[in-house]
C-alpha cells in the first residue's frame, strides 16, 4: 500500500453507511482539494471553509 510521506490529516466520510476513516495530505494555507473516499467512491471538498472564513482569507 503506498504511504504519503508528507504531513497529512486524517477525515472520516460522512456517509451514515461508511463512516471509513482515511489520510489526505495537509495543504498549505487557503488551498483546497477534492478527495474520494477509498471504501465507497463519496467525494469531498477538503478542508471545508465557512463562507466568512473564506472571504477572509481572500
Amino acid at each position: 500500500m503506498a504511504r504519503l510521506v508528507r504531513p497529512t490529516w486524517a477525515i472520516r466520510c460522512g456517509q451514515s453507511g461508511c463512516k471509513t476513516l482515511f489520510e489526505v495530505a495537509q495543504l498549505e494555507d487557503g488551498k483546497q482539494q477534492e478527495v474520494v473516499c477509498p471504501n465507497c467512491g463519496e467525494h469531498y471538498v477538503y478542508p471545508i471553509y465557512d463562507n466568512d472564513e473564506n472571504q477572509e482569507r481572500n
